[in-house]
């Protein structure tokens, strides 16, 4: 099993806010789970309704643009 980490070039959309994160996590779920963390506050309106939206760009780590 590969377990090796991956770059996640996140925009959070909610509320109004634009929100872009790089974040650094083994899978999708590890991503998404650091993306509610930090940005649920965006992703809910005050009654609990799924407003916001998350788009995203996964790479390996180390697979950069050439310099």
């Amino acid at each position: 099993m590969d377990s090796k980490r991956k770059r996640y070039n996140v925009t959070v959309e909610g509320n109004g806010q634009i929100h872009k994160n790089v974040i650094i996590a083994y899978d999708v779920e590890g991503m998404f789970w650091i993306v509610r963390k930090l940005h649920g506050h965006l992703l809910t309106d005050a009654t609990g309704k799924n407003t916001g939206t998350i788009s995203f760009q996964e790479t390996e780590l180390g697979q950069g643009k050439p310099a």
